[in-house]
């Protein structure tokens, strides 16, 4: 599969994962429509080539897939020194406590649970992808 591609160049790329892929399709509707460029992809293998060889501004990312679930991949974005402080927001319909407290676990750094709400997925998205002031040394 290839992954898809869109948006406005030169607005942050984030990288939409999930094997639905109306989800993919929604999520990307949603964020192209407040200007960042994304792209999809379906299974681990797309996810691990779209963020390996150019990490985004931020990953989507949810926990059910077949193969290497959210989890592991998260775990594997986090062991590479050039992914390590990629945010990632999972997105998924595990509304438990304890996935939620897993996913902080695993490095994760927002949680978004499906069915989403498109004005709390820009806000979060936001929140991590808009540039930060630098604090002095």
């Amino acid at each position: 599969m290839t992954a898809l591609r869109s948006g406005a160049k030169g607005a942050a790329r984030i990288v939409v994962v999930d094997d639905d892929p109306d989800v993919v399709r929604a999520v990307t509707a949603v964020l192209e429509d407040d200007g960042y460029r994304v792209e999809g992809a379906r299974d681990q293998r797309e996810a691990l080539r779209a963020v390996l060889d150019d990490p985004p501004a931020l990953v989507v990312l949810d926990v059910n897939m077949p193969g290497l679930d959210g989890w592991e991949l998260c775990d594997i974005l986090r062991r590479q020194s050039h992914t390590r402080d990629v945010p990632v927001l999972f997105l998924t319909a595990r509304v438990d406590l304890r996935d939620q407290i897993t996913a902080m676990q695993v490095g994760g750094s927002d949680y978004v649970t499906k069915p989403f709400r498109p004005e709390e997925l820009r806000a979060k998205v936001e929140a991590w992808v808009r540039p930060r002031p630098r604090r002095p040394a």
